[in-house]
């Protein structure tokens, strides 16, 4: 089947849009979010008298009818009237008025206008009938969201209810009482950055109406898309719903901007396997793709090669939406194998969120190696359980120095998924290779991650605890482990610091506990330990690996355990392993 293969050279699927996007726009999770004046308490722009966020003919109208004595104006409507702050709405007023619309003034706060490319846009939203939307509303961590919030986040308060203005006017003093205590930068930032919607939401004259209507909350990322934002509830014991888990999904957007964007301004070649694919089938059910990849020689120019992978899932319309996505987090792998089927590699590791959609972007380059074999091979895509995605799947090579030394062989050591118990070590014996006189560096490159946990009091292993991986090269020429110490922390995923590495937050499960080697809804990196040093060219070479579980200061023998009990997940661990080439 022939791939798509393009040239890019500033061009990003997730770039970051700097310019306003001119459509199409759509209301749909992942659509182009479009333009929008909304008023804002925090938005001092005078003029508006009659608040339907918009400076015209209108207010002038309402003016000439309080001076003509036919309009009685509130006491809010007469400040906005009075431009000229002399107390009285006269002909001068008028004047300034008719002066503002024809410099293009807006009443309210516009997304266009305030456009930069690097902010998030969050929307909290009152309305009983939206789920959890009045627990958001009424939780106490205002605190806690400004604190743990970047910078370049805005939020929006607004509400259905008939009584929106006091509802959105009682949460503006709550965050003004907050604001108070900071220094006055920090007050003048979030002055504005939060925004208080008097309107009631479902009386606006734009798309947030409807797009807001049954939703608690909503986002725009950097990228101008939709967003979900997720479960808000605590993952350890799902309870309570807490307004400070938005700023995960800030902390996210700046992670994809930042992710997405590192190689702006490098050229890259992009192939796509699939785009928006619904994948489905039986349990761990695979989907393939014959692609034709460059060609050897070309192969030589690449000095860097990554895979993007959206993992949408569909709603009953085949629209992106988290309700479509399993409940649980599940392991997907990617491979690289012939044509036939045959010979494959895993190049990629992922483990699925909770209930959400994955965004990421993985740094493969040391598995160009893979693709030297032929430029026709099957790419293999496989996720455990019951897969129902619509799949994104890209390849970027990106252009380097010809002259620089590249991954020309893999050699495959030790793969597949065993338990992980006393007998672990015997299944994974010592490993012969032999490397060729011009290699000017040799990496060793792996995917250790640790699963099962439950069975016979086995020390929450392996995916709740440390577990460490020791190698040798050639009788101690060259030692190396890996390790995981995060395992079983109870919050690890869910700290700020690791969202700002890719895990997706707010996801449906239990997604705070640290595991090994993973997060829930985050690529597995590979593990890549360049070993020339202790390396004998142009003759044969041996690596030697075993495992034990991390107890103290102490490395003991993986437990004991048998598939007994019902619902028994006995642990093991996922490991692929290769010795990378390059010369």
């Amino acid at each position: 089947m022939r791939a798509i293969y393009m040239s890019l050279l500033l061009f990003l699927t997730f770039a970051l849009a700097d310019e306003f996007s001119d459509g199409p726009y759509g209301i749909e999770y992942f659509d182009t979010a479009g333009p929008f004046v909304v008023q804002d308490l925090n938005t001092d722009v005078s003029g508006d008298i009659n608040f339907d966020d918009i400076l015209n003919i209108q207010d002038i109208v309402v003016v000439i009818g309080h001076i003509m004595g036919n309009i009685n104006l509130s006491d809010s409507q007469y400040a906005q009237g009075n431009l000229n702050g002399d107390g009285t709405i006269d002909i001068l007023d008028i004047v300034i008025l008719v002066g503002l619309i024809l410099d293009g003034v807006q009443s309210g706060w516009s997304l266009e206008q305030n456009w930069t490319g690097e902010d998030s846009y969050i929307f909290i939203h009152l309305q009983s009938s939206a789920p959890t939307s009045t627990a958001l509303w009424n939780s106490n961590t205002k605190d806690d969201l400004l604190e743990n919030s970047p910078m370049n986040v805005h939020y929006f308060f607004l509400s259905s209810t008939i009584y929106s203005e006091s509802d959105v006017a009682n949460m503006k003093a709550g965050f003004d009482d907050i604001l108070a205590t900071m220094p006055q930068d920090m007050q003048e930032h979030w002055n504005s950055h939060l925004h208080f919607v008097p309107t009631r939401s479902l009386d606006l004259d734009n798309w947030l109406s409807d797009a807001l209507n049954g939703k608690a909350a909503l986002a725009i990322d950097q990228s101008q898309r939709l967003r979900e934002t997720g479960y808000l509830g605590n993952p350890a014991s799902f309870t309570g719903t807490y307004l400070s888990y938005l700023a995960h999904e800030a902390i996210y957007f700046d992670y994809e901007l930042r992710r997405f964007n590192e190689s702006l301004g490098e050229s890259y070649d992009e192939i796509v396997v699939f785009e928006r694919e619904h994948y489905t089938g039986g349990w761990a059910a695979t989907i393939n793709k014959e692609i034709e990849f460059p060609s050897v020689d070309a192969l030589d120019s690449y000095s860097k090669m990554e895979v993007e992978l959206l993992r949408g899932c569909p709603d009953a319309d085949m629209n992106y939406s988290d309700a479509g996505c399993d409940d649980y987090d599940r392991i997907a792998h990617m491979a690289i194998c012939e044509e036939d089927g045959s010979g494959c590699y895993e190049i990629a590791r992922w483990v699925t969120p909770f209930g959400r959609q994955p965004i990421s972007l993985t740094d493969i380059t040391p598995f160009i190696a893979s693709l030297r074999s032929g430029s026709s091979r099957v790419v293999r895509f496989q996720e455990s359980g019951w897969p129902n995605s619509l799949l994104t799947l890209k390849f970027r090579f990106y252009h380097g120095d010809s002259q620089q030394a590249n991954p020309k062989e893999i050699v495959p050591l030790w793969s597949g998924t065993i338990g992980f118990n006393p007998e672990y070590g015997d299944n994974r014996p010592p490993q012969a290779f032999s490397i060729p006189s011009n290699a000017v560096k040799v990496e060793f490159v792996s995917f250790i991650t640790g699963h099962g946990w439950s069975c016979n009091a086995t020390y929450q292993c392996s995916e709740f605890c440390n577990s460490r991986h020791d190698f040798s090269v050639n009788g101690g020429e060259y030692n190396f482990s890996k390790a995981h110490p995060n395992a079983g922390a109870q919050t690890y995923c869910m700290e700020p610091e690791t969202i700002a590495e890719g895990v997706i937050p707010n996801q449906g499960g239990t997604w705070g506990y640290g595991r090994a080697g993973w997060c829930p809804g985050q690529e597995v990196k590979p593990y890549v330990v360049d070993i020339t040093d202790g390396i004998i060219l142009g003759d044969d070479n041996i690596i030697e690996y075993d495992a034990c579980r991390v107890s103290g200061n102490s490395c003991v023998t993986p437990p004991v355990c048998t598939n007994s009990p019902d619902g028994c997940y006995c642990p093991e661990i996922a490991f692929s392993s290769y010795i990378v080439i390059s010369y």
